[in-house]
């Protein structure tokens, strides 16, 4: 990620202040978001991490912002958005010094899923991020005044109520089942506040309830049926004690994930020590509502990221198909034999994944190339196999519009050149040429020469092989040559068309990179 940092002339840390530029690196690597410290009094960036001064707010707007919430003057970390409903979240919270000035820290968080790849911090609801930053923010006071400030915590604390989040958010995944993150923060939200049993209550009636610990008698449904059937708030605490339907209930504490109550609620149940639930116990639930709720969301949304990404490269490779029934299957028996041919090499599984989708989609381009040239029988020109070649051109251009599939571009673009530099569009040789497209240069060969074309029968196996040993070396990287060899057997099995389960494994893999 970009990197630019600032500190304001004159600013040198004296002994026992805490360093500006110090700081700015420590809230950095703890958020892993872009930081700026603001000088409230003079509005300048006393420094910076994580991005150009560009990507930061208005400095006028942002300190009006922590004025009227009260960052400066109460120590209350909050979230701000410029951009309303648009655009990064910005966590703002104090960073005291040990002459009794205060520093304004700015942290951007992305405004979408994608916006982590960008620098951004990670998507988080207001609340968790909110109590990550509070959490950090008393770590600092008491580093500024460790005589008369509270305990520094520290930024990575493994315990206490105010570093649940930031835990938390660590531990998130979009990619993870809900239930999977769920567990996670139920048990440590069990933990945190000493109750019996807490649990995740989806909003859908059909989605299953997650239980953390365990209250005698009490049953999923049981949570399910805690929760006022006329709710109209986002927090219910209810400390009546036993009833004659809740024998075993002493108080019970219901917070929504958000405000309209459409996602789900946690329900915790007993206090362990016997005191009644109140606003403690629901400070802390918060947050890790909120944060329960906003993964399941972007699971969601990750899952049809999954679906649109499997459905585009159906539609892509059926599409080439359509161009040549000649060629029909072809680029799936290139993916699988060069996944073969990498796995010969010891090449890691996610590697693999991505020289697969390589393979399916080598040689997109030829969707824009005539079928007049594309089919013809006889001879090219000149000028007709400079159209053939340009298919490599046009499917990286197909390509670089989708920017999920960016990190395919290398096999596609290249996979066509020859290793002594006779190749194309670039005329690369030897280690220059990415070891997946001379991959793709062999598996591609080897399937063209054993299937029919318009021009020919398919080459003999005797043929082929000798065709290899000829262009080992020149044409082909030996070391896949030999690869080749090694695992004949099954490559020659590799003659079926259609798109396996291993299109559904590669792209799981190639939407996790972007987690």
């Amino acid at each position: 990620m970009p990197s630019s940092t600032m500190t304001a002339p004159g600013t040198a840390a004296q002994p026992g202040q805490v360093d500006d530029h110090g700081i700015a690196r420590r809230l950095w690597q703890e958020f892993s978001a872009p930081v700026g410290l603001l000088d409230p009094n003079t509005l300048i960036w006393r420094a910076r991490e994580g991005a150009d001064i560009t990507l930061f707010p208005d400095a006028d707007a942002a300190l009006t912002a922590a004025l009227t919430s009260g960052v400066l003057w109460h120590g209350r970390v909050t979230a701000w958005r410029p951009g309303r409903d648009s655009g990064p979240t910005w966590l703002c919270l104090p960073v005291p010094k040990s002459d009794a000035s205060t520093l304004l820290a700015l942290v951007g968080f992305g405004a979408d899923p994608g916006a982590v790849a960008e620098g951004w911090g990670p998507l988080c609801p207001d609340r968790a991020l909110i109590a990550w930053g509070q959490s950090v923010a008393d770590g600092l006071r008491g580093e500024a005044f460790p005589r008369t400030g509270p305990a520094a915590v520290g930024f990575r604390g493994e315990g206490g109520e105010r570093l649940l989040a930031a835990r938390l958010i660590r531990r998130m995944r979009i990619s993870d089942a809900p239930e999977t993150f769920q567990e996670l923060a139920l048990k440590a939200l069990q933990g945190v506040l000493r109750v019996s049993a807490v649990a995740w209550v989806p909003a859908a009636s059909g989605e299953p309830v997650v239980i953390s610990g365990r209250v005698e008698g009490l049953r999923s449904r049981d949570f399910r049926a805690l929760v006022p059937v006329d709710l109209a708030e986002t927090v219910h605490i209810g400390n009546g004690g036993p009833s004659p339907d809740r024998p075993l209930v002493r108080g019970v504490v219901v917070v929504a994930a958000e405000s309209q109550s459409t996602t789900g609620w946690i329900v915790a149940v007993n206090l362990l020590d016997g005191r009644p639930f109140g606003a403690g116990e629901v400070e802390v639930i918060q947050p890790v509502a909120s944060l329960i709720g906003t993964q399941r969301t972007n699971g969601r949304l990750y899952r049809d990221l999954k679906e649109m990404l499997f459905g585009i490269i159906r539609a892509l490779t059926a599409a080439i198909d359509a161009k040549d029934p000649y060629t029909s299957g072809h680029s799936e028996r290139v993916a699988r034999i060069a996944v073969r041919l990498a796995e010969e090499l010891d090449m890691p599984p996610g590697q693999r994944g991505d020289l697969y989708l390589m393979g399916l989609l080598h040689d997109v381009g030829k969707i824009g190339i005539d079928d007049g040239v594309l089919k013809k029988t006889g001879p090219l020109t000149p000028d007709e196999y400079r159209m053939i070649q340009s298919h490599v051109a046009i499917g990286v251009h197909i390509l670089s519009d989708l920017k999920k599939l960016h990190h395919l571009l290398p096999g596609v673009a290249s996979h066509h050149e020859g290793f002594n530099g006779t190749g194309y569009p670039q005329g690369l040789a030897g280690q220059e040429i990415p070891l997946v497209a001379r991959i793709l240069a062999v598996a591609d060969s080897f399937d063209a020469m054993s299937s029919t074309r318009p021009y020919r029968r398919p080459l003999t196996p005797l043929k082929i092989d000798q065709i290899f040993r000829e262009g080992s070396g020149s044409q082909w990287d030996p070391k896949i040559v030999d690869a080749l060899f090694a695992a004949r057997g099954d490559i020659e099995q590799i003659r079926q068309k259609g798109l396996g389960q291993s299109l559904v494994i590669a792209v799981d893999a190639a939407v996790d990179k972007f987690k």
